[in-house]
């Protein structure tokens, strides 16, 4: 069974990347050591920059610590939510998971108030999903979409760029390849160059 691994020190806070989240985030699938979103991103700041990785294979939100804290955060979760709840989902709905889902990004936030927050949404699996299924996924993904705007964060929106490529992204179902790692750690960098100009066009205001 995984577990989270132990969070890096960072008394100061500087230049600190913390990535929380599920399998979306991590090496495990790619087949290359370094080859998960994670990891790529991180190499993608540049020098001067710590990992904090919390992420870890079968992450729920339950699971995400929220008392950490970094300049930079990722966050990949809710798939697993979704899966283990399949039949709660499919009676009730998705709003108990989005109602979970923004609790969580609000406890992040509260931590790091001007910290770069970039969300991901959930693709879907390799195996179409049914009409409802696809439907309750889409209901999901708006709940989550509206969340990250809530907490002033920024969106990657893994869902859409993964559609048509799901035999080249995905492996076993619904774990990220190489490929699918890769485009998820460009959603990232892209999300977070938004983040970084805004905040310069911010400086040049002031």
């Amino acid at each position: 069974m995984a577990h989270t691994p132990p969070p890096l020190s960072s008394p100061d806070n500087a230049r600190v990347y913390l990535a929380l989240g599920d399998s979306m985030s991590i090496d495990m699938y790619t087949g290359v050591e370094g080859g998960g979103a994670v990891t790529q991103f991180h190499r993608r700041l540049g020098a001067g920059w710590k990992l904090n990785d919390c992420s870890f294979d079968g992450c729920t939100m339950d699971a995400v610590p929220y008392n950490l804290t970094g300049e930079v955060i990722t966050v990949t979760v809710g798939g697993n939510d979704a899966l283990i709840e399949m039949d709660r989902v499919k009676t009730d709905g998705v709003s108990f998971l989005v109602r979970q889902h923004l609790k969580l990004l609000k406890s992040i936030r509260h931590q790091d108030p001007h910290a770069c927050f970039i969300v991901g949404n959930i693709y879907a699996p390799q195996t179409p999903l049914s009409a409802e299924l696809m439907a309750l996924l889409a209901q999901l993904n708006e709940g989550i979409g509206k969340n990250v705007v809530e907490v002033g964060a920024y969106l990657a929106d893994i869902r859409s760029a993964f559609v048509g490529h799901e035999s080249t992204h995905l492996c076993e179902e619904i774990e990220p390849t190489l490929a699918g790692a890769t485009t998820i750690a460009g959603l990232f960098y892209d999300q977070y160059q938004l983040w970084h100009e805004s905040r310069r066009y911010q400086s040049a205001s002031q």
